[in-house]
């Protein structure tokens, strides 16, 4: 009898590892690694806020000066780091990026990082085991006044030499990095605005979207940015698609594409609308913008998409019925034992 509650037990504990196991949505942990060195800026005196740990300047019209960040080695070998200035730019999550070394400039962009910093700014350092190293990069306003907020960043991406070599030299690869914002203003603080670009249907990830190309043509920074679509057939009232996101971010005089997914089907040609609010602080925007998903496109597109995996009902089912059945022999073994116990 033991031996059959045993069995019994494994074989429940099977099945629930295997439903364990089913394809369901899940939030990954990441693990906290110790990358081996820390980088922190040295603040100078025309700070605006010794509170925040990042440079955030007070500045004027022909003004030159040097910045200083402090790298710490905490590993025990030594580290080569590559060292760039680079413009905020808005990524297509809806986030503040630091990492890119050569951006496609925004439109509306009179004055950026890179037409402050000197090009020695970039620059590789190795800092020995165990110890730190003060790495110095400098800027140079322009001689008339710059309207709002000149926004970048210093990017230190720890590298490593890669076993294999290329035309004789060591292939360098990125291992971690870190970014300190730099913020250089000389006047007022601008308030950020958006206007709607373009509207189209494209593929990120090989899935289908609809993508409206938001820009923030202001020198102002825009925060807790909360975005709301939906799209409906042309003359139509009755919504096709939706995507609500929040604590959205933009640089100033940036753009991205904010993305409304397909969904399960196949794209489809024909003329839509779309109805788009934005919202953050007391600021709001409302968009209406009309598009047409012509056939060539469709065509293009659903080629190379692919189709959304569509659960196992079955398998469920048999689970479920698996379950049952075990749990009806468990409820009949328990009634047979106490019969048994009861009659002797």
């Amino acid at each position: 009898m033991r031996r059959g509650w045993k069995v019994l037990l494994a074989i429940g504990f099977a099945l629930v590892t295997m439903i364990g196991c089913l394809p369901t949505a899940w939030a990954a942990k990441t693990a906290t690694n110790n990358v081996g060195y820390t980088v922190r800026p040295i603040l100078p005196s025309n700070q605006m806020s010794k509170q925040i740990s990042y440079f955030d300047l007070r500045v004027t019209p022909g003004q030159t000066q040097k910045l200083q960040i402090l790298v710490t080695n905490t590993s025990n070998q030594s580290q080569k780091f590559r060292i760039s200035v680079n413009q905020a730019v808005t990524n297509d999550n809806g986030v503040i990026d630091y990492s890119q070394l050569k951006p496609k400039r925004d439109s509306s962009l009179k004055v950026g990082i890179a037409d402050v910093f000197s090009q020695d700014s970039m620059q590789t350092v190795t800092v020995p085991a165990n110890t730190q190293k003060r790495v110095t990069v400098s800027y140079t306003m322009p001689s008339k006044k710059v309207r709002g907020i000149i926004l970048g960043g210093i990017y230190v991406a720890q590298v490593q030499p890669n076993s294999e070599q290329a035309s004789g030299r060591i292939m360098i690869k990125n291992a971690f990095a870190y970014a300190i914002g730099v913020s250089l203003q000389e006047g007022a603080t601008v308030k950020p605005d958006l206007k709607l670009n373009q509207v189209v249907a494209t593929q990120i990830n090989a899935r289908n979207f609809i993508t409206a190309n938001l820009q923030n043509f202001q020198p102002g920074l825009l925060q807790k940015l909360a975005v709301t679509a939906r799209i409906t057939q042309a003359g139509s009232n009755q919504t096709l698609l939706s995507q609500q996101q929040k604590q959205l971010g933009m640089a100033p005089n940036s753009n991205f594409n904010f993305g409304i997914p397909w969904g399960n089907e196949s794209l489809k040609a024909g003329n839509y609308t779309l109805y788009l609010t934005a919202k953050s602080g007391d600021q709001q925007w409302q968009f209406v913008r009309n598009f047409t998903v012509n056939a060539p496109t469709v065509k293009r597109l659903n080629r190379h998409a692919l189709t959304p995996t569509q659960p196992n009902y079955w398998l469920y089912l048999l689970l479920i019925l698996l379950i049952a059945v075990l749990l009806a022999i468990i409820g009949y073994l328990i009634y047979r034992n106490r019969h048994t116990h009861d009659t002797k």
